[in-house]
């Protein structure tokens, strides 16, 4: 690692040295391991591809957004959500790889192929950035968290750090308690927050003050995760924060303002969208916020020319269409930009705000931001999802704390047997084995599994 008085090099940054067995212990990094015959993929296509084909990553169809799921064909769930997501961020970190081979890497033998490399670690970091979300979303989260503290089980549950629990730790049926041994690149670029649960909580106490708030504004991985988290800092070139017990923490790895860009962008404009069709919003509201993103653009002749023929069709679900993609277009171009334009800051890890916060997007996003919370995440659909999630999780946290209280009884045995439950020895393992079960369930098992735990029939 670099320590706080360092700077990053993107020599280190975007290495492929792999979380596995054989890293962990310090070996050979990926990139000098001969290919299997045939397969031309570079190592952060590979980690895409254990991402993609995860039993994680599927739940993620039936796992709500923001609306209701079934309500219509076009409605996202958090899968479609971080398809498009991933899309986004990869052109982010294309640019950015093609842009580092013609300045620093000019003449280097990776720098044919570097725009490739980037942009897979960007986008596989971007597929698995809502992995560790429990079922209806933030809902669930603090349902998850007020049911066990309820029971005299104090917890937080924060969905970034779940996710990397379940890349570095429990998602990898196969890989021998190594998640999915993803390399150090694309872990880098999950941790939005690269901090452990026990330092974010000495920030919030003020006990430590962070040279950067914006890497403690949440926690990425629990202080179980830290070997992992320390491989990553390590392998990377993160600049040391914090190292004491518990306490851990490091800098932003470059890649994660990538990361944060695209799912701004993509949520914002995508449940504008959404809202439209599901007829929350009107069509003259979804126009007024779109079409600010192109309100400085030298196209914005033709985007308006393409609109209004479109209109004069009463397409309104095109031209909205057409509006979203432009929007994302223009948001891609102006996150490229405010990267370039502060990299020696992201380097140095001193930039404390997100890359539209310093972008000529700045008060267009905010404005976005300001509306969809004041009309669309307070809509009676959304909060009846939400209150939903707080009934069911709060259900399903307290019948499987049962079992973590007492596990030799028999409904504490039989809830072992029927759901699987492995009684590690200590209540604490038990009450992890519980979080970790409850908040990988899809919105339709943890509701089905309510109604069967309370006795009620399907229909």
């Amino acid at each position: 690692m670099s320590d706080s008085n360092g700077t990053m090099s993107w020599e280190r940054l975007i290495t492929a040295a792999r979380w596995d067995e054989r890293c962990a212990g310090g070996s050979t990094p990926e990139e000098r391991r001969p290919l299997a015959n045939g397969d031309s993929r570079n190592p952060f296509e590979r980690d895409y591809g254990r991402i993609l084909y995860s039993s994680a990553f599927r739940r993620l169809q039936d796992k709500t957004q923001v609306f209701p799921l079934g309500r219509n064909d076009y409605v996202r769930t958090r899968l479609t959500h971080s398809l498009e997501v991933s899309y986004v961020g990869r052109s982010l970190g294309e640019a950015l790889g093609e842009r580092l081979a013609d300045g620093i890497f000019a003449g280097k033998p990776q720098a044919s192929h570097l725009g490739a490399r980037v942009g897979a670690a960007v986008a596989s970091a971007c597929l698995a950035h809502d992995i560790g979300n429990p079922p209806f979303g933030h809902a669930g989260e603090k349902a998850i968290e007020g049911a066990f503290e309820k029971r005299g089980y104090p917890i937080s549950f924060e969905g970034n750090a779940q996710g990397f629990r379940l890349l570095t730790k429990i998602g990898g049926d196969s890989m021998d308690g190594f998640g999915l041994k993803l390399t150090a690149g694309t872990l880098g670029a999950f941790m939005k927050y690269p901090c452990s649960e026990s330092y974010f909580k000495a920030v919030k106490a003020d006990e430590i003050f962070p040279v950067n708030k914006l890497e403690a504004k949440k926690f990425s991985f629990a202080d179980s995760e830290i070997e992992a988290a320390r491989f990553v800092a390590e392998a990377c070139g993160l600049i040391l924060r914090e190292d004491a017990g518990e306490c851990f923490a490091v800098s932003r790895h470059p890649f994660a303002f990538l990361v944060e860009a695209a799912d701004d962008l993509c949520y914002l404009i995508a449940d504008l969208e959404d809202s439209f069709n599901n007829k929350i919003i009107t069509y003259a509201e979804a126009k007024q916020y779109l079409a600010a993103f192109w309100e400085n653009d030298s196209r914005r002749a033709g985007i308006e020319a393409r609109v209004a023929d479109l209109e004069s069709q009463n397409e309104w679900r095109r031209a909205v269409n057409f509006m979203r993609a432009t929007a994302i277009g223009q948001g891609i171009r102006a996150a490229t930009r405010a990267f370039d334009a502060n990299e020696s800051a992201i380097l140095s890890g001193n930039l404390q705000s997100s890359l539209f916060q310093c972008s000529e997007l700045r008060e267009k996003i905010s404005e976005l931001r300001r509306f969809s919370v004041e009309r669309i995440y307070s809509e009676k659909s959304v909060e009846s999802v939400e209150l939903m999630g707080f009934q069911v999780m709060r259900s399903l946290a307290d019948f499987f704390l049962d079992w973590v209280e007492t596990p030799d009884d028999t409904k504490g045995r039989k809830i072992a047997s029927v759901y699987n439950l492995k009684d590690t020895g200590t209540a604490e393992a038990r009450v992890g084995e519980v979080v970790d079960y409850i908040s990988g369930m899809t919105d339709s098992f943890a509701l089905a599994t309510y109604r069967k735990i309370n006795g009620i029939a399907e229909r």
